[in-house]
């Protein structure tokens, strides 16, 4: 009987997170009043909003003490001046500028582990500035993001545990869901740039792994956008320092491009071919060019 109702539950688990997703998706595009939003132990939040719920639901068991460290701070983005103090700063609001050569130099070594922190970070910014600004949350904050993808993942384990129909493959729920925040966060920050007044920076479609390397392009020019975002909204004139990494990949900070133009234009490619003409179609092979040919209009 016990192992009936075990079996039963990890069955049931996705199905409820799935259409909790959808119910999300659908309601994620409403105005939402700003009568909903009320002031909690210093913190905004929306009165039965799925995004908070989901967010509060995650984050009820965590530890008091790690709670506390990463809480929204105000004073955070100021003091996040050099690359350890940016590694180990809480969330900020406004939210803290994290350039990409320290998500990179913090992430590689650590086998992503502090990209993790780099997410939850960046959704619990957005998300308290979507309610501060009375808009509907699109992301599920910090622990709304991390708390079901890494459940998600414990389902293979735990279904392959108990002989249940799929075995592992029900982790990819945990990885579907964590490529949606994605396309949510991308999406997210295009909006920031609208409001701006300046172009949409970031495709994205790109984020779907069947377009690698696009993903992983787009993913690059995501945290570099966001943190140049977050430098003008300390509002003291802060100039951001320059990237590294980002000044020898010209595609991180260019304009918004097409794929077919990364591959005839060199100079997108790294600093070294900055001065590159562009390829000229009739030099490419007959594939190529009918390859680029994909997506566009005649």
């Amino acid at each position: 009987t016990m192992m009936r109702k075990l079996r039963a539950a990890v069955l049931v688990a996705p199905l409820l997170l799935s259409l909790d997703v959808i119910n999300a998706f659908i309601t994620a595009q409403q105005p939402i009043n700003k009568k909903l939003f009320v002031q909690s132990n210093g913190a905004l939040r929306a009165e039965k909003n799925f995004n908070v719920e989901l967010n509060e639901f995650f984050k009820s068991p965590v530890p008091e003490n790690i709670k506390d460290y990463v809480a929204l701070r105000s004073d955070a983005s100021k003091e996040a001046t050099d690359f350890l103090k940016t590694v180990v700063s809480p969330p900020g609001d406004p939210g803290v500028p994290r350039p990409l050569s320290t998500v990179v130099f913090a992430s590689i070594p650590t086998g992503l582990v502090w990209y993790g922190y780099y997410k939850f970070c960046v959704e619990e910014e957005l998300l308290a500035m979507e309610l501060e600004a009375g808009k509907m949350p699109r992301g599920f904050g910090g622990y709304g993001t991390l708390g079901p993808f890494c459940y998600g993942l414990l389902l293979g384990p735990v279904a392959e545990l108990f002989h249940l129909p799929g075995g592992v493959n029900w982790s990819a729920l945990g990885i579907i869901f964590i490529y949606y925040t994605q396309f949510l966060l991308y999406d997210r920050v295009n909006a920031l740039y609208e409001e701006e007044g300046l172009e949409q920076p970031l495709t994205v479609w790109w984020c779907l792994p069947i377009f690698f390397p696009f993903n992983l392009v787009v993913g690059l020019r995501q945290v570099h956008f966001l943190s140049q975002y977050f430098y003008r909204k300390r509002g003291d004139g802060e100039i951001a320092p320059s990237d590294p990494i980002a000044e020898f990949f010209p595609f991180i900070t260019a304009d918004k491009f097409t794929w077919q133009e990364f591959f005839v234009k060199p100079r997108l490619w790294c600093s070294l071919l900055k001065d590159s003409e562009d390829i000229p179609e009739g030099d490419l092979p007959y594939f190529v060019r009918e390859f680029l040919k994909i997506g566009t209009t005649k």
